[in-house]
């Protein structure tokens, strides 16, 4: 966002600590993140991470755009390789995305100007309840003094977001109107990749529905759209359904990132993007703090810088992990039998880093993120102590476990699985 693209007028609200109006309510600030979103690397080995998660995890690809690589010089494009010219925009359920793959070559030249070349996380992204939280969140953060990279709408996918700077530089993402795949699988045609902005929209927009009537009385062919096809044969029965695998993807989160300065980032996504701290933990010297925004015991963990070289993780990662979550104990349990069959490398990471969880494990991706799996994590309702999180060593996990009091509770995902 510039300075000429800052609205006149203030957020509804007064002076901080006034409160904000929103939705009828009052809250501390004009907005309320409800879930954590998508997320995006930045890829040294863009080939072999998306057959890790797309043939692998079994992400499906509902998107290729070569507009970012294309800003690159001609020379550096030429030695791009074809998955390195293209972003590759994935998802699991009817999110138009949930994880973002960037080449690290392209996005260290477009990120020369604003200070994030040689980040390796692109994108953290957290849902808002409406497109004025967008705005009208863009503006408050901004008079607080924060660092923000741009407001508009991103294509594909046809988000209305604000993009900002948390204290350590990642990058995060306020949105709205995420566009929703069907059944047909189809994602919006090229065509519709229009009224792309750079800058704070104006209040109010025509809805989505109102896009794609205008479009189709214009003569565009609404199912010219990217399609993926089935990745593999139908081999694995999963409860009840035939399969490509024997899981199936159900959730994403929580994100845990490395910070130099874990006193200041807890402020920052505390007081500014309100988040609660759920809990305080440390493992050998080395200390984190986990956050939720929601009723899930946590959906962003922040560990300190230090805790990347005792775990004998790249210097380069931003993340320690991304979770995932299985639809159940089951399922877990064949995801990691299933990739480590592929070659995938299981980590025990020390439970105490890890609380809210009973059974998780880790495994580590091509460019040596770790990929955090999980099928229950506690909510906030029960005021029983957290269960025992056992970590790691799947191969010895019990076939049966007992239920834990909470265990479908929350958020649950209600769709077909593949």
């Amino acid at each position: 966002m510039t300075t000429a693209s800052r609205a006149e007028t203030q957020p509804v609200g007064g002076a901080e600590g006034d409160g904000c109006e929103v939705g009828g309510v009052r809250l501390p600030r004009p907005f309320k993140i409800r879930r954590f979103g998508h997320f995006g690397y930045n890829c040294e080995h863009i080939d072999e991470m998306l057959d890790f998660y797309v043939g692998g995890l079994g992400l499906i690809i509902s998107d290729q755009s070569g507009t970012m690589p294309a800003r690159l010089p001609a020379d550096q494009q030429a030695n791009l390789t074809p998955n390195e010219k293209l972003l590759h925009f994935t998802r699991f359920g009817s999110d138009h995305h949930q994880l973002v793959f960037i080449s690290q070559q392209v996005w260290d030249w477009v990120g020369r100007d604003n200070g994030s070349a040689g980040a390796s996380i692109n994108q953290i992204t957290w849902q808002v309840g409406s497109l004025a939280e967008v705005v009208n969140g863009s503006e408050w953060i901004w008079g607080r003094g924060e660092r923000l990279l741009r407001s508009g709408r991103d294509m594909p996918g046809s988000n209305w977001h604000t993009y900002l700077f948390d204290t350590e530089g990642h990058i995060n993402e306020l949105f709205y109107g995420m566009e929703q795949i069907g059944w047909d699988g189809l994602s919006k045609p090229r065509e519709l990749w229009t009224g792309v902005l750079n800058e704070r929209p104006e209040l109010p927009q025509p809805s989505e529905t109102r896009e794609v009537d205008l479009a189709r009385r214009t003569g565009i062919e609404l199912t010219s759209g990217h399609q993926p096809t089935p990745d593999g044969a139908a081999a694995y029965p999963v409860d009840g359904i035939v399969m490509t695998r024997p899981f199936k993807i159900v959730g994403i989160g929580p994100v845990s990132i490395f910070v130099d300065d874990l006193e200041r980032a807890t402020g920052f996504y505390r007081d500014v993007l309100g988040f609660n701290v759920r809990a305080q933990v440390s493992w050998d010297a080395h200390h984190g703090v986990l956050l939720s925004s929601g009723t899930e015991h946590h959906s962003l963990a922040l560990y300190e810088t230090g805790l990347r070289a005792a775990l004998d993780l790249p210097t380069r990662l931003d993340s320690m992990a991304l979770g995932f979550r299985l639809a159940n104990y089951r399922q877990l349990r064949a995801a990691v039998q299933f990739m480590k069959d592929r070659g995938a490398e299981e980590l025990s990471i020390p439970a105490e880093l890890v609380p809210g969880f009973d059974y998780v494990t880790h495994l580590r991706d091509p460019d040596g993120n770790l990929v955090q799996l999980y099928y229950y994590q506690r909510e906030c309702g029960p005021t029983d102590p957290d269960p025992q999180t056992i970590s790691g060593g799947a191969a010895q996990w019990p076939e049966l476990i007992d239920a834990p009091q909470d265990v479908y509770g929350g958020q649950q995902y209600f769709g077909p699985w593949e």
